[in-house]
């Protein structure tokens, strides 16, 4: 089997550079299309490619807009070419110009599209520009794979896919940053450590966090603990300083407000103790699955698909989002509680071994590409026998 992965945005190269790998360990022929910079600055040295790797370019200004349009046109001559089985978008990041490439594509060979996001890019202004047509180049794939059962109701109840396009497979965890974390970077006992990660934007929670750790630190010892902030803002941060500072906790604080390298975030996780996901809306957090490949314990809002990967008092600790009383009770036990800590570690290592593993991730997406296949090898007959196809095409 030949299967081309396209992400042609270059917003998951570790999930395409994982599922690529575990798919290529079972015999799959697999090239992956992305933009360079993608490549090039990726720092896991397990994971540098070896297998084919095809480029194109990001869009964002109208110039790259322009330039990925001639990408995708070299894409389709590419596919012509090497006539994959099986093309697997990962994103559609220029609907208008994807939805007029998969047009051209559609019945030369299977279609499938993972939807990493059910929410379209969080509503940012961007996003909507981004958005426009992002209906339309859904139907145009013959199977959409969604990561939870939150993800497959909200795909259905916002009609973005229907529900002979929807598979449901889980999101690996992404066990590249034990590879990648440095072996100076150790986790001490005290003061324990509390990690927000990744990029700063409204709906990550920051502001709640920052109240709960207000209230929480009147029920511990002083420089019991200390919050890590580790990641790009998005947002101004000018308001979030003033609101530590006022809380009297800005001294409890480690601001690492820049981009955090794969490296630098690996050795974040290996030194922390709790990795804290306040979020206000998601569907999947990469933070989280990286927090469960390193066997951390977790404490995360109990919403969207956050869940279905977390169970309360297994692996981690949940609360209801913007909750400020019930993050801050939930910080205080696991800061006071080594044993809860240990307990929700070993459950989240069972985790990203079993279910969440890219063995059994690739080996549930090949199901989806033999089952594509085989339709379509049923449909041929078929057709030269004189019969209808019997089953529906989704979309």
């Amino acid at each position: 089997m030949q299967v081309m992965l396209v992400d042609g945005a270059g917003f998951s190269p570790p999930y395409d550079f994982a599922l690529a790998h575990a798919m290529r360990a079972r015999g799959t022929d697999v090239c992956v299309v992305i933009p360079p910079e993608c490549v090039s600055l990726w720092e896991n040295p397990e994971a540098v490619p070896r297998f084919p790797v095809r480029r194109i370019d990001r869009p964002g200004t109208w110039r790259k807009g322009c330039r990925y349009a001639l990408d995708i046109c070299r894409l389709l001559e590419r596919v012509r070419t090497e006539k994959p089985d099986i093309v697997h978008f990962q994103w559609t990041p220029l609907p208008v110009v994807d939805c007029w490439a998969l047009s051209r594509l559609r019945g030369m060979l299977p279609l499938v599209f993972t939807m990493h996001n059910t929410s379209l890019f969080h509503g940012s202004a961007t996003s909507r520009i981004q958005g426009w047509g992002s209906g339309a180049v859904r139907a145009r794939f013959d199977r959409i794979i969604v990561h939870s059962d939150f993800g497959y109701q909200h795909a259905l109840a916002t009609g973005s896919a229907t529900a002979a396009q929807l598979v449901r497979i889980p999101h690996g965890a992404f066990s590249h940053y034990r590879a990648l974390a440095s072996p100076d970077a150790e986790r001490r006992d005290s003061p324990v450590t509390l990690l927000f990660a990744g990029s700063i934007k409204p709906y990550k929670g920051l502001e709640v966090l920052i109240r709960a750790i207000a209230r929480a630190q009147t029920k511990l010892a002083k420089n019991s603990f200390r919050l890590v902030v580790a990641g790009q803002p998005s947002m101004p941060m000018n308001e979030l300083f003033q609101l530590a500072q006022s809380l009297e906790i800005d001294h409890a604080i480690d601001w690492r407000l820049r981009h955090q390298s794969e490296r630098e975030l690996a050795d974040a996780l290996k030194q922390a103790h709790v990795v804290v996901l306040p979020y206000l809306e998601i569907d999947q957090s990469g933070v989280m699955l990286a927090a469960v490949a390193m066997g951390r314990a977790v404490i995360a809002s109990r919403i969207g698909a956050l869940p279905e990967v977390i169970t309360d008092g297994v692996n981690g600790l949940l609360v209801a989002p913007n909750d400020v009383d019930a993050l801050s009770e939930a910080l205080v036990r696991m800061v006071l509680s080594p044993q809860l800590r240990e307990r929700c570690e070993r459950a989240t290592e069972s985790l990203a071994q079993g279910s969440l593993s890219w063995s059994n991730v690739a080996e549930q997406t090949l199901g989806v590409y033999r089952s594509l296949l085989s339709r379509r090898v049923r449909v041929r007959n078929a057709s030269r026998s004189g019969y209808k196809d019997p089953i529906p095409r989704a979309g």
